[in-house]
């Protein structure tokens, strides 16, 4: 009797365990195990660059007259053009500046949008305004799955690729795009 307690009970556990999981951990496992990569950032950009190749990348773009350096040169800057978006008549600065990796390589950018023409007493071009559009504009840029709210927080999960969205200021509406193979390589089967 006591070896048919053991086992019910360790069923139990392993049902409790499984059906505790979160919309979202079930969402990221799934996404991790269907073997789908999606490396792609942006601009020629890829997780698993060198930071060397980040530079290049971005010192090129810069040639091209398409990116700039951004506020105190802590990151890049480019400029989205309103037929960049079928939601605004903007113009939306992109800042952005990678992760790296103990060993000098991209897992993770970090992006923040806001509108050129942002000023306080402007309601119209406020984070608020912007979210909407910023939205739009990364699921058509990433194809896949939707936005789930997880605590506040917009993700959209594809195959190894997490987009994070948030509104971060009266202004600006944060991303970050990360590599989950990197960040949850245990999650894996």
């Amino acid at each position: 009797m006591k070896f048919y307690t053991t086992k019910f009970t360790l069923l139990f556990l392993i049902l409790v365990s499984v059906s505790c999981q979160s919309d979202y951990t079930k969402l990221v496992k799934s996404e991790l195990n269907s073997g789908k990569e999606y490396n792609t950032i942006f601009h020629g950009l890829k997780f698993g660059q060198s930071q060397k190749e980040f530079f290049e990348t971005c010192w090129n773009l810069n040639k091209k007259g398409l990116a700039t350096h951004g506020g105190n040169n802590q990151n890049v800057k480019i400029v989205l053009q309103p037929e960049d978006s079928t939601k605004t008549t903007e113009k939306i600065n992109m800042l952005f500046y990678p992760k790296f990796s103990p060993e000098n390589n991209i897992i993770a950018m970090d992006v923040t949008f806001t509108y050129v023409a942002w000023s306080p007493w402007n309601d119209k071009l406020k984070s608020e305004q912007l979210f909407p559009v910023i939205k739009d504009s990364l699921l058509k840029w990433y194809p896949g799955n939707d936005f789930i709210n997880v605590k506040n927080v917009l993700v959209k999960v594809d195959g190894n690729r997490q987009i994070q969205l948030n509104k971060s200021s009266d202004k600006d509406v944060s991303v970050v795009i990360e590599d989950l193979a990197y960040k949850y390589n245990n999650m894996k089967k």
